[in-house]
This record gives C-alpha cells, sequence and structure tokens, in this order.
C-alpha cells in the first residue's frame, strides 16, 4: 500500500506560510524577492570628466520588480527587507562617442547606497569598479566594460541601491552608456545586437 502525503503549505516558525504548493505542483514563495533592470537606450551626450546617475527611467526597462520596489524618481531600488541577505549584480558599458574619435581615457561605475532618496549616501558598502585605458605613450582606447557583484546584508528599512557612472576622455569630448555590447565595438557583429551590456539586478537570497 503506498501512502501519499499531502502538503499545502510549508511554514516559519511564525506559524505564516513561508512556501505554498498551488494544484500543479508548483511553488509559491512569498518572501521571494529579485529585481532586474536594463538600460535599452544608449544615453549619450554625458559630459567629460562628470559622474551621472544612470537614468534607466527614460533609457531602460525593468525586467523583474516582484516587489514593485522600483524607485523611477531616483534610478533606485528599495529593499523590501531590513535584515535581508542579498546578492546585487551590475554591469555597464562605457563608451566614446565615435570610433573615428576614440578617446577614452577611464571609466568608472559604482553601486551608492542610501536611506534619504539620495540628499546623501552611504559610504560603505558602496562598491563599484574602474579601469584606466590609456597609457603614458597617449595610445587612446574606445570603450571600458565593468562589472562586479557583492552580497549585501540590509540594516534599514528605507535603504535604496542605485548605479553611477563616470566617464573622462581625452579634450572634452562626450561619453556614452551602451546597453547593446554590440555598439562596445569598432565593427557591427550581430550576434551580440541584442545582448545587454548595462544593467543591475538585486536577488533576496536570505
Amino acid at each position: 500500500m503506498t501512502s501519499i502525503l499531502k502538503v499545502d503549505s510549508i511554514q516559519n516558525s511564525g506559524g505564516t506560510a513561508a512556501m505554498a504548493f498551488d494544484s500543479g505542483g508548483n511553488i509559491s514563495e512569498a518572501n521571494k524577492e529579485y529585481f532586474h533592470v536594463t538600460l535599452s537606450t544608449r544615453i549619450t551626450g554625458l559630459s567629460d570628466n562628470t559622474t551621472n546617475v544612470v537614468n534607466f527611467n527614460s533609457n531602460g526597462i525593468v525586467r523583474h520588480d516582484t516587489k514593485s520596489n522600483w524607485d523611477s524618481t531616483n534610478n533606485a531600488y528599495q529593499f523590501d527587507s531590513a535584515d535581508g541577505v542579498y546578492l546585487i549584480t551590475y554591469s555597464i558599458g562605457i563608451q566614446s562617442p565615435t570610433v573615428s574619435t576614440e578617446v577614452m581615457v577611464d571609466g568608472a561605475a559604482s553601486m551608492l547606497f542610501s536611506t534619504d532618496n539620495f540628499s546623501s549616501v552611504v559610504n560603505a558598502p558602496a562598491f563599484g569598479n574602474g579601469m584606466r585605458v590609456q597609457n603614458n605613450v597617449g595610445d587612446e582606447g574606445g570603450s571600458i566594460a565593468l562589472s562586479g557583484s557583492v552580497l549585501y546584508k540590509n540594516t534599514n528599512a528605507n535603504m535604496k541601491v542605485q548605479m553611477r557612472v563616470y566617464g573622462n576622455t581625452a579634450g572634452s569630448a562626450t561619453y556614452s552608456v551602451s546597453e547593446q555590447a554590440n555598439q562596445m565595438t569598432s565593427s557591427t557583429i550581430s550576434d551580440f545586437t541584442n545582448s545587454d551590456c548595462t544593467y543591475f539586478s538585486v536577488v533576496r537570497i536570505a
């Protein structure tokens, strides 16, 4: 004789359902939280030697936001849990305006945290990356790709995270932020036309 155990939900220590099963056997997790925003249009004309908030609101698409915590005004994501543990991942492509004037000297990206809508920023645990592509002889590069990830333990119910970019060009040329990997090269590569290169993701893991 075969016994069948029917489980409708699994509860946490507080008595509320941590996960439930529907009639098809699919798992529904009440605390599931993940977010992903990607650039969909190249941002052009950014002034030399300046830092800018990456404007996903005007130039991007929110692909996942299970808790509806995207702050479009500040181009920031607000963590749903005041004490959750998160995996944050980012990528950004920074490029010179045209192939014929490849004048990128260096660039940087940073994921900044704030509890007051970025009137001020929390200096720790902000994280990011940077790269210098021009050597002391004057050879110049045309694009910079930066990426990274970090485990982050939140401690504040109002904490938000935001991506910023810095570009330094030779002379006073502007710089751009690319949405596709194809734009980071000097020739069109069809395989990379729809490959996102500027985005950030937030996933709660505990």
